[in-house]
């Protein structure tokens, strides 16, 4: 007969509160002299167990906590010592029993983790329930846990980063954080949420729940959680609800304003907008954005990045622009659900499942080295998918793709990206470069012949062999096009100040004092390295 694990739940605090298959495993395991392990002898119930059977033949695993860097090594090398325990018990067809706090399966990583080694190992296990911390803890709070309650671990909460915070904490929501077992853990939990909730937002601690005598329900302030000698072993954190607009940085909020904006009760202006109508605020906030992002201007690759790389003025700005481009999304998310075509969750569903199957270098077993690869993968999984979706991809033009509403120099630069793919290309930059003085004389020959429509179509062809100059020096056609006109601002407001401080108007300069005061400007610009 192999040996099993018997994974016992000692329930909250008190001999009472054990089921009755528990106190009979105990009374037999003591009756044996079998050996207990217990996870930790920290428990009122091992002190109640230790006192009814004096001589019982207890092992802890609390020398552990002060070894284990983290906790999931703590955990396994625990689970790892219980199967190693059920190996050896094996031999004398015997049972071994790991005896954990409240229920095995509510709150207790170690034994998820024994049930999984042992399960490799093909020991048997077995568990023994017992009443959790839940329901003392609901009970001291006067809760119901149905009524939509979050239960965080508080080490994991405590290791999460912010934007880690932001997705699994629904602040709208009750929310009791368990196991808040000392002064430091406290402290990163209260860092934690404070991503999400006010600093002085009033919330409870409750320490032993269900423990006559001891239980006690403290109220105090968020920052104060780590202040004082509130947290042990048996201690609770319980967060009211926050009202809907009170967090400001949790994505659920934004997705209530618009829905609030459009709703019966909300923005007149907001609610008579469409998908059409709302198509120039789209375009206008990414220019706002792309604006920003010329100011912060070439930054280092993540791995080289520092804080100092960007003003945190500029941060901030690109921060204000981008939500406004992420308020669009929503909005046009609210009005797909009102006319019933498509939802948030749609749009999230779309461009995760897109970028899964996009990068199966990163979440498949593709390999893709270098950029260009990701690049080739990528252009293939795309005209796969479009032949799954019964598009005629052999009669579908290979410069199919592009935006209509990109603007004319991106525009054509990736039209000729398409080309060169298939070979279509100047052999040499000198090619190129011939080109547009072809094309420069070509523009001077319509002026001649005083044919406008003439004029605009050998300007635009100049235009267009500009582009294929600036892609094949490798530079972006559209960044270079606004950098130049950035330039030209500045030139042009340092004259405009230079006239000003001589308490002229600029309009009553001759066009030789213009040109004058450009090239002198030009010249102090180009020895200031601009």
């Amino acid at each position: 007969m192999a040996a099993e694990i018997v994974i016992l739940g000692l329930g909250p605090g008190r001999w009472e509160d054990l089921t009755l298959e528990a106190q009979a495993a105990l009374e037999t395991a003591a009756s044996a002299g079998q050996i207990i392990y217990f996870r930790t002898l920290r428990h009122p119930t091992v002190e109640a167990i230790q006192a009814r059977y004096p001589k019982l033949a207890a092992r802890s695993f609390d020398a552990l906590y002060e070894q284990s860097e983290t906790w999931d090594s703590l955990y396994t090398e625990m689970a790892r010592q219980v199967c190693t325990a059920a190996t050896a018990a094996e031999q004398h067809h015997g049972q071994v029993i790991y005896a954990v706090p409240g229920h095995p399966l509510v709150g207790e990583r170690s034994a998820s983790i024994v049930r999984r080694l042992a399960a490799e190992q093909g020991i048997a296990t077995r568990l023994v329930a017992g009443l959790s911390f839940l329901e003392p803890v609901c009970a001291a709070l006067g809760v119901d846990p149905m009524d939509g309650l979050q239960v965080l671990d508080a080490t994991e909460l405590a290791g999460m980063g912010p934007e880690r915070v932001t997705a699994a904490v629904i602040p709208t929501r009750p929310a009791l954080v368990a196991q808040v077992y000392n002064r430091r853990l406290a402290s990163g939990v209260k860092l934690a949420l404070g991503e999400l909730y006010p600093d002085d937002w009033e919330a409870q601690l409750v320490r032993a729940a269900g423990m006559p005598g001891d239980e006690a329900v403290v109220s105090l302030k968020l920052y104060e959680l780590d202040r004082g000698d509130h947290a042990d072993h048996l201690t609770c954190l319980y967060l009211p609800p926050l009202d809907p607009l009170t967090p400001l940085r949790a994505p659920e909020t934004l997705r209530y304003i618009t829905q609030r904006l459009r709703g019966p009760d909300g923005c007149p202006w907001d609610k008579k907008q469409t998908h059409h109508s709302l198509k120039r605020y789209v375009l206008e906030e990414a220019y706002e954005v792309a604006d920003v992002l010329d100011e912060i201007g070439p930054t280092p690759l993540p791995d080289e990045f520092t804080p100092e790389t960007v003003a945190p003025e500029l941060g901030l700005k690109l921060a204000n622009e981008l939500g406004d481009l992420l308020l669009q999304v929503y909005l046009h998310a609210e009005v797909g659900r009102q006319e019933g075509l498509f939802t948030l969750g749609d749009v999230l569903e779309e461009v995760n499942a897109k970028l899964i199957r996009r990068h199966p270098h990163v979440f498949g077993d593709v390999a893709a080295p270098t950029a260009e690869h990701v690049l080739r993968n990528w252009e293939e999984i795309k005209r796969r998918e479009r032949r799954e979706n019964g598009e005629d991809t052999q009669a579908e033009s290979l410069l199919h793709g592009i935006p209509i509403h990109t603007p004319a120099l991106a525009y054509a630069q990736e039209l000729q990206k398409k080309a060169v793919k298939t070979g279509f290309e100047w052999p040499q930059v000198e090619d190129i470069l011939a080109k547009v003085t072809e094309e420069a004389r070509e523009v001077g020959e319509a002026i001649e012949s005083g044919e406008s429509d003439h004029q605009a179509e050998e300007l635009g062809d100049l235009f267009f062999s500009l582009v294929g100059l600036a892609r094949r020096l490798h530079v972006d056609a559209e960044e270079t096009l606004r950098a130049a006109n950035k330039k030209f601002e500045r030139r042009f407001a340092a004259m405009e100040a230079r006239v000003r401080a001589q308490g002229r108007a600029f309009e009553s300069l001759a066009r030789a004092e213009l040109i004058a005061l450009w090239r002198e400007v030009k010249g102090a610009s180009d020895a200031a390295g601009d």
